[in-house]
């Protein structure tokens, strides 16, 4: 009799276990099913970014020509080659974008825009010319950091030509705020620091800028 209740009470516990494994097991095969949905949706929405991404437009700047083309696509005109790969240009070759370049494409931008009325106190066309003057001209800076500042310029001149467009307004105050952090990094008596405190409040002025 004592060896068929020892007998049982064995044949229970073993029963209990077998339970507890097969419910720890269906929490792990449930837990890893979560996991594989939440990286499928995930997996669905990368891939809904990348195809966004893909069809996005990009306008690059060649010998003063906007042409667009779309994302990871390679162009070339002769001796120059652009990559575009995420967004970002790469340029090589002999006629690779210089600085030289963006200042041109600049001027031209600025030079679309009309002359001031009042000869005695400069429009918007001569003050962006000035800034371009001085960043062109200021030793502080590198040629990557005068290229990033002459393209806030250009699209300074750009919002000069519909100022009351909300996506202009949008694009001009962005502008600002990157020639203002170009500006904080550089010494106090720095002669582009000097003349950003003046130019800047007064284009902003003229753009409608906050």
């Amino acid at each position: 009799m004592q060896k068929d209740e020892s007998l049982t009470r064995i044949i229970q516990a073993y029963e209990q276990i077998i339970k507890d494994l097969e419910a720890k097991h269906k929490s792990e095969l449930q837990a890893k099913d979560r996991d594989i949905d939440f990286y499928r949706q995930k997996s669905l929405e990368l891939n809904e970014i990348l195809k966004l991404l893909a069809t996005r437009p990009v306008n690059v700047i060649i010998n003063n020509e906007v042409k667009s083309t779309s994302q990871n696509k390679v162009m070339s005109d002769q001796s120059r080659k652009i990559e575009i790969t995420g967004g970002t240009i790469h340029a090589s070759g002999a006629g690779a974008l210089s600085l030289g370049d963006i200042s041109g494409t600049v001027a031209n931008t600025i030079n679309q825009l009309s002359d001031s009325a009042k000869p005695d106190e400069p429009g918007i066309k001569e003050l962006l010319t000035e800034l371009q003057s001085a960043i062109e001209s200021e030793t502080n800076l590198s040629d990557d950091d005068k290229a990033e500042a002459l393209e806030q310029v250009k699209t300074l001149a750009e919002v000069g030509q519909n100022p009351q467009e909300s996506t202009m307004q949008k694009a001009g105050k962005t502008a600002m705020k990157i020639l203002k952090g170009t500006i904080a990094g550089l010494p106090s008596a720095a002669t582009l620091v000097e003349a950003c405190s003046k130019l800047l409040p007064a284009i902003a002025s003229l753009l409608l800028l906050p």
